[in-house]
């Protein structure tokens, strides 16, 4: 189910519902909103129970989920901040049991609100995860995506006009080319931006103000890894890696886009050190012009020797990763970004 579908259900929820998804904001947003509409402001700090990470365990979410609401017809129990990923055998069939309890127990909506760092759903829709498929086998998937352009202008509107501050539309692409798309980000710049205007009885926000207070972020792409080794950044390689582990991004396909680069890394090196020029090169190899040039000044200088042990080394980390029974593909990976940086960024 989308945000979208999701919204015009508000008015009669039952039953169980997942929050998963890469955008936390929208999802603590409609939180509220089902804390609004499943709680009627009777006894609402007894029928309100929220279940934290730390206090968490099957039978904790059992006894939350039978209790009866207090003089009141439903109550809301949610669960927050659980590392659903780091749940053992055992853990993932306990939380199964007790979420199928959950039709019997009408008078409970529960709401489990997935952290994105903490909630792997597989490769939707053809590759669920276990704990994806057990999840939804009781409960109603809710996907927050990071919302479009049009969507995300909308709202850096909305959210200035609730601060009773003019915000020019044409700044929209400014505010997000500064602070990222990451609406929680995005939220908190904009409150600074309103308190700075109403604090120098500002109308509107212009572009100087948005440079003097916000904060500048830094996001990352699908290139931002092979372009961090590219420019032999190490600290923008592991923390991109670092991101990129954290949203389950799949290690045989981050690994994929490092063997491609440094295989064309050394071709481009071969045919260039033979004498052929950018042009020639790109449609011998069938890359991009640009691209070729950015290879030529990434090897111009270089030892071939290191880029052809680059290259035994990505080899080497792919028949690891899928002959070994102890070397996971994340543990390849890991292992050949630290050896291309010790190779590269001395």
């Amino acid at each position: 189910m989308t945000e979208t579908e999701f919204k015009s259900e508000l008015k009669g929820l039952n039953g169980g519902y997942l929050f998963f998804g890469g955008e936390d904001y929208l999802k603590y947003s409609y939180s509220k909103e089902v804390e609004k509409n499943v709680l009627d402001g009777t006894f609402d700090e007894f029928n309100h129970i929220v279940i934290y990470a730390e206090e968490y365990s099957a039978s904790v979410l059992s006894n939350a989920i039978s209790s009866l609401p207090m003089m009141a017809e439903k109550k809301l129990v949610e669960v927050r901040g659980v590392n659903f990923t780091a749940l053992k055998k055992n853990e993932l069939d306990e939380l199964d049991s007790v979420l199928s309890t959950l039709k019997n127990n009408s008078h409970t909506v529960l709401l489990i609100r997935a952290d994105n760092e903490y909630f792997n759903p597989g490769r939707l829709p053809k590759n669920p995860s276990e704990l994806y498929k057990i999840m939804t086998k009781h409960l109603t998937p809710v996907e927050f995506e990071f919302p479009g352009p049009a969507r995300l202008k909308s709202w850096i509107l909305r959210h200035f006009k609730n601060g009773g501050v003019e915000f020019p539309p044409e700044l929209c692409d400014e505010i997000v080319n500064v602070c990222g798309h990451d609406m929680w980000a995005l939220s908190n710049e904009i409150d600074k931006l309103c308190a700075y205007a109403s604090y120098n009885s500002k109308k509107a926000i212009d572009k100087g103000d948005i440079d003097a207070v916000c904060c500048k972020t830094i996001e990352y792409d699908d290139f931002q890894l092979t372009n961090a080794l590219l420019a032999k950044n190490k600290s923008l390689v592991f923390e991109t890696l670092r991101r990129q582990k954290s949203a389950f991004e799949p290690p045989i396909t981050i690994m994929a886009s490092i063997i491609r680069m440094y295989s064309d890394l050394l071709l481009v090196e071969k045919l260039y050190s033979e004498g052929m020029n950018k042009s020639s090169i790109s449609s011998t190899l069938g890359i991009h012009e640009f691209k070729v040039g950015k290879y030529i000044s990434a090897v111009s200088g270089e030892n071939p020797k290191k880029l052809k042990r680059a290259v035994e080394l990505c080899r080497d980390a792919d028949i690891a990763s899928k002959s070994s029974s102890n070397v996971t593909g994340y543990i390849a990976l890991e292992r050949l970004v630290s050896a291309l940086c010790a190779l590269f960024c001395r």
